[in-house]
């Protein structure tokens, strides 16, 4: 079963203020209008952005960073989310 983070919960999770959660998902390609999260997204891209971040890299270079790396699509699984959060 996969588990799904919401902004909230990044914020709760790494300490985060919610623009910094909103910066780090920009710069690391993941959209941030999205309502949530898989752990392996955030296993994959929001925390080693994070670490980028704290080494004093700007958020320019965490996006060169991770402009070449795809993001893995599931269309079963987003579709499956998608149905789970409507109202």
């Amino acid at each position: 079963m996969t588990s799904f983070l919401t902004k909230k919960d990044l914020e709760a999770r790494f300490k985060l203020a919610d623009t910094t959660v909103y910066r780090t998902l920009k710069a690391c390609g993941l959209s941030t209008s999205r309502r949530t999260y898989t752990e392996e997204e955030i296993q994959t891209r929001f925390i080693p952005a994070r670490r980028l971040f704290d080494a004093g890299h700007t958020a320019i270079q965490v996006q060169e960073y991770f402009r070449l790396k795809p993001i893995p699509y599931d269309y079963q699984e987003r579709t499956r989310q998608s149905i789970q959060h409507k109202p």
